[in-house]
This record gives C-alpha cells, structure tokens and sequence, in this order.
C-alpha cells in the first residue's frame, strides 16, 4: 500500500493479469501540466490538460505506468483519462528519463550513477 501519497485506488487488466495501483509500491511519478502554449502537439483541442503519471512495481515485482489525465475544455465538465501499460524495467528506466519523473523506490532497477 502506497503510504505516501493518497490516490484513488484503480485497477487494469493488462495481457489477462490484474495490476491494483493500492497493493502496488510507487517507483517513480511525472507530473504536469500542459495549456495551448505549451502543447504536445499542434491539434490542441483542451484548454489545458493536467497529468500525473506513475510507475509501480507490484508485489510480484512486474512494472506498469498509470497514465492519469484531466482535460479541460473551454465548456462543459473536465474530461478524466486513466489508462495503464506493463513495462519491462528497461523500458521504466526509459520511462523515468524521458518524463524527467522523480524516483521514489528504485528496487529492482538498475538506474544510471548518480552525478
């Protein structure tokens, strides 16, 4: 159980295995924010979208990315997105480098040397 950080406790089924981000240890989260001026992409449809991204480790120690979203659009209500993806450990430690996450547990991964 995650004792760090509260969230809401999500399950996902991915390649017929159950992954529950509230029996699973935080590896490493990526969080932010994204708005018309600083896009992902040109086709920008939100008035801004805010993400948190985490990578867990369960306790049989395979790896998943809960991608969480909210979009807000200029009218209506926001728009939430969670999704998940099992990663190998190389592709979390791609995964933590690319999205410049904060570490929290690195167990199990063999994470570049320290500066």
């Amino acid at each position: 159980m995650n004792t760090l950080i509260e969230r809401e406790q999500m399950k996902f089924v991915i390649n017929n295995r159950t992954f529950d981000t509230d029996t699973s240890q935080t590896v490493a989260i990526s969080r932010g924010a994204r708005t018309p001026e600083n896009p992902w992409d040109d086709d920008f449809p939100a008035q801004s979208v805010r993400y948190e991204n985490v990578l867990y480790r369960t306790a049989k120690g395979a790896l998943f990315v809960h991608y969480h979203k909210t979009m807000k659009f200029d009218r209506g209500k926001p728009v939430v997105d969670d999704s998940a993806q099992e990663v190998t450990p190389e592709e979390a430690i791609s995964w933590i480098q690319m999205n410049l996450a904060a570490v929290i547990d690195p167990t199990g991964l063999t994470l570049p040397p320290e500066a």
